[in-house]
């Protein structure tokens, strides 16, 4: 029957299907930005977020740059005048008598009065400093006799926001040794820009330098089960930086291959089992030693101990002479030259080595071995957590290639201050003071409380003026 009330001419119309998609749009956009703004759910929707919106520009990126290619020719790669770095003390002295004062200290003074084998009886003479020493990577060092079973009392959980690992683990640490911290005010310091993909070992010791006169920080190499067993038994977690397999792809054939940090709380020898705890993947985790050694073996083994200033002799008397950094430096370069040698096609050895040899000095040799590492396929994302190639190729002169290593990675995310720092660097090599500056400064909106950046605008005010 005829609706009286409606002219003769109505029609009834069925809403358009692009409305609906609008209104849905405009709905999800909404609740999106209001969970953006609880930490708790913020937490658990950015990456997945970020990661499809990274995806999308990187591929239409590189879909683009595939039509390109093929018309591009590739120069020779020139060698520029390496530059002169002062050390920092140097580069930030305020006058002349402070300079003075600091060219007259022996900065490694304190690393020159190493132990000798005497000074830890219960350390196997043969052990001490052995050049031939021949752990294999999946050895977690000497065997034991006794049965091994210690849990710390796991922190208060937080979820790690967006690339922010770092500073949730750190938070985790420190509210075990009774701080209350959250990662987002730690970030504050020494994680400002929420899509810059990484934070450091040194970015988390100058935090923790700077804001608790009370506790200590060390890294150290080679790490092994003995070492953490030692530090877990004294009741001292220990941050480690372990490789893992990401969730989601943020590029065309991205290899899914990241690291993240971890707090190691425990250890339970008749299992042969660690337990940690992830901020990423969950509150309290199982991981086999061998899969820890593994996945922990393509950062050298390196891991931070904190601790308050008290407990600094447990923290000897568990890493024995691995506590000295000359000593722990000595020994990971001895183990990982061995690592080269017994394995040749594995490129984490080859990188591991290398790295060591930068440490060591030699630049030439360092070079070789972080070419054959990156012959035998190294995983996409790893110079934004590893610099010591970068570093080298800077300090030897080798521009192009640097840029070569670090443009493709800074064109997926430019929020990086580390690769933005590099990119400087080559620029400055290459005499464009210009555009070596701009990157510098980009790299300072990123992170201004960066010792790295801090650095490069103090050496760009005083060395290029």
């Amino acid at each position: 029957m005829k609706n009286k009330n409606r002219p003769f001419f109505y029609e009834k119309k069925e809403t358009p299907l692009w409305k609906w998609l609008l209104i849905f749009l405009c709905i999800a956009a909404v609740l999106i930005i209001i969970g953006l703004q609880i930490p708790t759910v913020r937490q658990r929707i950015v990456e997945p977020i970020y990661a499809a919106a990274s995806f999308l520009v990187n591929s239409a990126r590189d879909l683009f740059n595939m039509t390109r290619m093929y018309h591009e020719e590739k120069s020779e790669k020139n060698v520029y005048e390496p530059l002169e770095f002062p050390d920092s003390q140097v580069l930030f002295a305020e006058s002349l008598e402070n300079l003075s004062a600091i060219s007259q200290e022996d900065p490694l003074a304190d690393l020159r009065q190493t132990p000798t084998p005497s000074e830890y009886s219960k350390v196997a003479a043969w052990e001490y400093l052995d050049p031939n020493l021949n752990y294999a990577i999946s050895s977690g060092g000497l065997p034991k006799e006794e049965t091994v079973s210690i849990q710390l009392i796991p922190p208060v959980f937080e979820h790690a926001d967006l690339f922010n690992d770092g500073p949730a683990i750190l938070s985790a640490d420190l509210r075990y040794w009774g701080i209350t911290e959250n990662q987002y005010h730690i970030a504050q310091m020494i994680h400002p820009n929420q899509f810059d993909p990484f934070t450091s070992f040194s970015d988390i010791q100058n935090y923790i330098s700077q804001s608790y006169e009370n506790l200590l920080s060390i890294t150290r190499l080679n790490g092994t089960t003995d070492d953490m067993v030692g530090l877990l038994q004294r009741g001292i977690p220990v941050i480690l930086l372990i490789q893992f397999h990401l969730p989601y792809a943020f590029w065309l054939q991205d290899d899914h291959i990241g690291c993240q940090y971890v707090l190691l709380l425990g250890y339970d020898s008749q299992k042969s089992e660690f337990s940690f705890q992830d901020t990423i993947r969950g509150n309290t985790m199982k991981i086999s030693e061998s899969e820890l050694l593994s996945a922990w073996y393509p950062y050298q083994r390196e891991y931070l101990v904190i601790y308050p200033a008290e407990k600094d002799e447990d923290v000897k008397e568990a890493l024995k002479e691995n506590y000295f950094e000359e000593l722990n430096t000595q020994r990971a370069l001895a183990k990982f030259k061995n690592d080269s040698e017994m394995l040749p096609e594995n490129p984490y050895a080859q990188y591991n080595y290398a790295a060591m040899l930068h440490k060591d000095n030699d630049n030439g040799g360092a070079w070789d071995s972080f070419q054959k590492a990156q012959e035998l396929s190294l995983p996409q994302r790893y110079f934004n957590l590893q610099t010591d190639m970068l570093q080298t190729a800077l300090e030897l002169g080798f521009a192009d290639d640097l840029t070569d290593f670090v443009k493709p990675l800074w064109d997926r995310n430019n929020n990086d201050e580390i690769l933005t720092l590099y990119l400087g660097w080559a620029e400055i090599l290459r005499n464009n003071y210009k555009e070596g500056i701009s990157f510098f400064e980009k790299a300072e909106k990123i992170n201004p409380h960066s010792e790295s950046v801090r650095y490069a605008l103090r050496y760009k005010d005083t060395m290029l003026n």
